[in-house]
């Protein structure tokens, strides 16, 4: 398992929520939907520092990138 909240973290769970919703939603849908969810815990989650939100953030961005990129 990855590193919590890492790239590979992220791109290993958007790669199961596509997966598990492959009969609903399209890759794209599914990674929205997965982005959208994250960010909103992210955001809403009272954690001390804004830098370690930052990185959340970045971090799920750039694993966003890489899954949509891949075919």
């Amino acid at each position: 398992m990855s590193e919590a909240f890492s790239v590979p973290y992220f791109k290993e769970n958007f790669q199961q929520y596509i997966e598990r919703n492959k009969d609903v939603f399209t890759k794209t849908h599914a990674m929205n939907a997965y982005y959208r969810s994250i960010v909103g815990t992210l955001i809403n989650d009272n954690l001390n520092k804004n830098s370690e939100i930052v990185r959340r953030i970045r971090n799920l961005e750039t694993a966003y990138i890489e899954i949509k990129n891949d075919n």
